[in-house]
């Protein structure tokens, strides 16, 4: 793979008069850092899932409590890997930071200097398999500049990890087979132990690597050789299964763990949507073609063409000299590297592998990529014979023929590619994540957001937070959805900032465009969603996000992410027209409707929420007239439990809130909702009989005659029960305990507990048997079913004696 060439005037320069490439290497490394520290408070934070992971892993480790991490909802989330985690806590711990944004920044800034060192040991194994120093720094930036590695290098602690140390895993693994002593073997496979650890993609290498160290067996010329390349290969396979088992706490317990994690990373139950060539595809269903296409349309397009050209090169000198790819180490290498790229893609098509976020996952295939993109642009630039395809130099003009324009046309092209990709980067800045190259169409205005999600992270959102915070300088702004971009803002940003988990509650909505794609809107996984959303016929928070934008984010013409004022006129015509033409069932701290088949919450006086924290629980139990209709949870109890948290569900709007809770489909007999006290004690409550709404409509009809008695109630006699009313109904005006005395014709009648006192006590609780029709108290009490002479009935308080007292004879 690699040639001794005579120095060129280019090379001359590379060298810079004797200078070492690694000086060379780490000098370019150093401007990449200030670079990345100049912009470092630019940088997007995606959610901190991979921190709160390793603080569970510490917490283990510190009281040998595995709790949080064996009963996490998650499977997968006590699985994942934490060898970049781990230091990154400790770092954060070391360095006594409690504020969140000097916590994120510090983090975003370890991620990216160690993307950083992945450039430079991509440069130095570059350097060491082609002897080339212009090849080996054009790899280097190759690697750094991907824009979309170089976004994700900042905040990406899973995905941009696994690719540096991958690289590392590679390079080390070529300096054993060239050093091919036990201590290199050793070093390579702990390193390859970090990646496993990372990562389960990286249990390719041991396999690929030991075949190889197989090879070098067949070969071996005495019994000494062999028995060191035995012991190279056990110290190797030891070194990565120890290293992967060490530092994975999870595994301490029972190493057996390890084939449970595989199984739960490789079939991870999360599904997510993609917008991909134009159609929606749920994570576990993605066409075959979905990891290839968005490598091709997302890199930069030269190393594009010089990976091609080193993957043609690769396969052929494998498939051309395949005497010498076993014999050659620097053809194996090369085969190993293509194995590394090509392998992981098929794997993810045959087992059709749960995909989602582009192509986030696999963004470890850049780094052998990248090598691979060196090889091709030495077989261009330094290679003018060969065998095969590559013959085709001896065919060119003598002048061509002869290198040193050839070079400097490789090189330079190379070079100009990568200039108009730091270009490209230039111009997307701060948001390098929703890079495309011309492969797909970045002319046509909205053409792209129609065919691609373009920012899967929602990371261009911290955009519009900024645009809202100097748009409205001095407001404190309620935004949704909940997220935690604002995190990396300076602290006096954070504390105007209320990020809500409930859009109703929330004065402006960010999105990003593929939410409002009428796709998304169709697909099930959505729709399911979005009904949480819903609030009123004239309120569907999926046709907010469809309404006029405020501000967006554009990139290549199509608008990546916008915000949306909350049109409050909505939500007031909402409340009226619920107001207006529900029917009352309820007055109490909220006025209870019943509208549109389900239960509206409505009051004047409801500040809206401070925080996604507030939790202001409101009990709802729904009693079906057929206990039999209650679902399986709710029949120890009698009632169908529908509790929720008002800040989290209601529209806040102008001190007034209203909010819907779908009632279910078969018959109700009674609704009891309210708020208690944190003491059990209630601050409000409404017993609500939608079968008492009926009672009274029909009392008021003229159905039952005319009152039997006239108290602080209206009591009515009908078909055998004593019915109850009072309107209008004030607070508190039910609430005092009933008696009910039922006095019979015939004394024997009375059961023998009664027998004493002359009459049968069937006191009773508003509660137990009565209800609200909006503001009208009514109660119905069944009457025993023989012949009743008197009865005296009213309420009480203990101690204090009668609130009032009503006494009549029954005819009959």
């Amino acid at each position: 793979m690699t040639q001794t060439l005579p120095k060129s005037s280019l090379s001359r320069l590379a060298s810079l008069r004797g200078v070492p490439f690694w000086a060379q290497a780490l000098a370019l490394c150093a401007l990449f850092a200030i670079v990345g520290v100049a912009i470092l408070g630019d940088s997007r934070k995606q959610g901190d899932a991979q921190r709160q992971i390793a603080i569970a892993n510490v917490e283990y480790i510190a009281t040998g409590d595995i709790s949080e991490l064996s009963q996490a909802k998650d499977i997968a989330y006590r699985y994942y890997g934490m060898a970049f985690e781990m230091p990154l806590l400790l770092a954060e711990r070391g360095l006594g930071l409690q504020d969140p944004r000097h916590i994120f920044l510090t983090r975003h800034l370890l991620t990216h200097l160690f993307f950083i060192a992945g450039g430079f040991v991509c440069g130095m194994l570059a350097y060491r398999t082609l002897g080339s120093r212009w090849v080996a720094l054009l790899a280097m930036l190759m690697f750094l500049l991907h824009p979309r590695l170089y976004a994700h290098s900042f905040f990406n602690t899973k995905d941009i990890p696994f690719a540096v140390t991958l690289l590392i895993a590679l390079y080390l693994t070529r300096r054993a087979f060239r050093r091919d002593t036990l201590g290199a073997f050793l070093l390579c496979g702990v390193v390859v132990g970090l990646a496993i650890n990372l990562r389960p993609f990286a249990l390719m290498l041991p396999p690929m690597i030991l075949a190889m160290r197989g090879l070098d067996l067949r070969q071996a010329s005495g019994g000494g050789e062999r028995k060191r390349i035995l012991a190279s290969a056990g110290i190797f396979a030891a070194a990565a299964l120890a290293t992967a088992y060490i530092i994975h706490p999870y595994y301490w317990e029972n190493p057996l763990r390890f084939i449970e994690g595989l199984r739960a990373q490789s079939q991870h139950p999360f599904l997510e949507n993609n917008l991909f060539m134009g159609e929606i595809h749920p994570s576990d269903a993605v066409p075959w073609n979905f990891i290839p296409a968005w490598f091709a349309i997302t890199a930069p397009p030269v190393a594009l063409a010089l990976g091609a050209v080193g993957c043609a090169a690769a396969c052929w000198q494998g498939m051309a000299r395949p005497l010498d790819a076993l014999r050659d180490r620097e053809i194996r290498f090369g085969v190993l590297l293509l194995g590394c790229f090509a392998l992981p893609v098929a794997v993810a098509i045959i087992l059709q592998s749960n995909l989602y976020s582009g192509w986030r996952q696999m963004y470890f295939l850049w780094a052998p990529f990248c090598l691979l993109a060196a090889v091709g642009l030495d077989r261009l630039a330094n290679n003018s014979d060969g065998a095969g395809i590559w013959k085709i130099g001896a065919r060119l003009p003598g002048w061509v023929r002869g290198g040193r324009l050839r070079r400097t046309l490789a090189y330079g092209a190379a070079g100009i590619g990568l200039i108009t990709t730091l270009a490209a980067m230039a111009a997307l800045h701060p948001h390098q994540q929703v890079y495309f190259n011309a492969l797909v169409d970045t002319k046509t205005p909205g053409a792209l957001g129609k065919m691609y999600e373009m920012d899967y992270g929602s990371l261009t959102q911290r955009q519009l937070l900024e645009y809202l915070l100097a748009r409205y300088p001095d407001d404190t702004l309620r935004v949704w959805p909940e997220n935690d971009l604002a995190r990396v803002l300076p602290q006096s940003d954070r504390d105007r900032l209320i990020s809500l988990e409930n859009p109703h509650a929330a004065d402006f909505y960010l999105a990003r465009d593929s939410l409002g794609h009428p796709l998304f809107r169709e697909h099930p996984l959505f729709r399911k969603n979005s009904q949480d959303y819903y609030l009123h016929p004239f309120i569907n928070v999926m046709d907010i996000l469809e309404g006029p934008a405020i501000h967006a984010v554009r990139g290549y013409g199509s608008r990546v992410a916008y915000v949306v004022a909350r049109d409050v006129d909505a939500y007031r015509a909402a409340y009226d027209d619920v107001a207006a033409n529900g029917t009352s069932l309820a007055r109490s701290d909220f006025d209870i409707y019943a509208y549109d088949g389900a239960l509206y919450y409505l009051s004047a006086d409801c500040p809206p929420p401070v925080s996604s924290d507030a939790d202001f629980r409101v009990f709802l139990h729904i009693i079906p007239t057929d206990p039999a209709d209650l679902p399986a949870d709710g029949r120890e109890h009698g009632y169908e439990n529908r509790d929720f948290s008002l800040e989290k569900r209601a529209a806040f709007f102008d001190g007034k809130c209203i909010h819907r809770q779908p009632l279910p489909d078969y018959p109700i007999a009674r609704i009891s909702t309210g708020h208690t006290t944190a003491g059990g004690g209630a601050e409000w409550r409404a017993d609500i009989g939608l079968a008492a709404q009926a009672l009274y409509e029909s009392i008021a009809a003229g159905d039952y005659g005319k009152p039997v008695a006239q108290s602080h109630f209206d009591l009515y006699l009908r078909d055998n029960a004593l019915i109850y009313i009072k309107e209008p109904c004030a607070a508190g005006d039910a609430e005092a305990r009933f008696f009910l005395h039922i006095t019979p014709a015939d004394p024997a009648d009375l059961p023998t507990a009664s027998r004493e006192r002359g009459f049968a006590n069937l006191d009773f609780q508003f509660s137990e048997r009565g209800a609200y029709a909006g503001d009208i108290c009514v109660a119905s009490i069944d009457l025993p079913d023989y012949a009743i002479e008197r009865i005296r009935t009213g309420q009480f308080v203990s101690g204090e004696g009668d609130l009032w007292r009503a006494e009549f004879s029954v005819a009959r």
